[in-house]
């Protein structure tokens, strides 16, 4: 495999030539499935300032798979129950006195990870997947993960187009909305089932570094470009599309993690473009 010094830096990240091998495709599907509804739900994530839950959630998912594979359960099954229930808990209403949210989201994910790494250290099945629950293993991306992918996107994406005005509403001035009669409880449970069950699936294939940049900087580089909520959203959705196989193609020249590489990709956009903003904003 090439190494990145002997290969120009703009034909590692935009050379389409990897993608001829079928387990690059499959990379390449499983990559932009999990990238785009991680990045369409992060939008939430960021404008709702909930960015820490969507840490602890991946942790939970990567303790479910170590649970799945230490008991013999399928480790995507365990996952998404051990998600949704974490999910769920937090989206409860609820006061906290002396104890802040903040603080039990905190607890939450400390112990999901020492748990996580007690399991894979326990067993030897679960040890040589334990990497892989870090950074990711895309390239190992099968036909079926594809299509369970294939399919929470269309269910999540669904989901958002026929409630979208309901989202925001309950998003962004909860107790309004309760006082016109919507049934908030119900659509903070919609809204965590699809992130719990997004995080879980994405995470087995793309690994926590993945999914959580996915849910994190291309909400960012968009909210840094556009105003209008329906254009944000499309943008997120389109910068994970754009960074995606940029990232797997520099990974393969590179011979780096594909995750970590997405990552380094998304990141390296990130500073573009706030780069770029703040230098119109002088020049205006």
């Amino acid at each position: 495999m090439p190494v990145l010094s002997e290969t120009p830096l703009s034909y590692a990240l935009f050379s389409m030539d990897v993608f001829t091998e079928p387990f690059l495709r499959y990379a390449l599907f499983a990559g932009l499935l999990a990238g785009s509804v991680c990045a369409f739900l992060g939008v939430y994530v960021v404008l709702r300032r909930i960015v820490f839950l969507g840490v602890a959630l991946s942790e939970a998912a990567a303790l479910g798979v170590a649970l799945g594979l230490f008991v013999g359960w399928r480790p995507e099954a365990a996952a998404f129950g051990l998600t949704l229930v974490t999910a769920l808990l937090f989206s409860l209403p609820g006061r906290y006195q002396i104890l802040s949210k903040e603080s039990l989201i905190g607890w939450a994910y400390v112990v999901a990870t020492g748990i996580s790494i007690i399991l894979i250290a326990k067993n030897p099945s679960a040890e040589a997947h334990g990497l892989d629950v870090v950074s990711g293993s895309l390239l190992y991306a099968s036909r079926s993960e594809i299509l369970q992918l294939a399919a929470v996107a269309g269910v999540v994406f669904l989901t958002f187009i026929s409630l979208h005005r309901f989202f925001l509403f309950v998003s962004f001035d909860k107790e309004t909305a309760r006082s016109m009669g919507l049934k908030t409880t119900f659509y903070e449970f919609a809204f965590y089932a699809c992130l719990g069950l997004s995080i879980s699936l994405a995470m087995k294939t793309a690994g926590i570094l993945f999914v959580f940049a996915s849910l994190i900087i291309p909400a960012m580089i968009s909210l840094r470009l556009f105003r209008r909520i329906r254009l944000i959203l499309l943008g997120a959705v389109a910068v994970a599309v754009i960074t995606v196989p940029a990232g797997i193609s520099f990974s393969f020249h590179a011979d780096l993690p594909t995750g970590p590489a997405v990552v380094c990709v998304y990141a390296a956009l990130f500073v573009i473009v706030s780069c770029g903003k703040g230098l119109y904003s002088l020049l205006r």
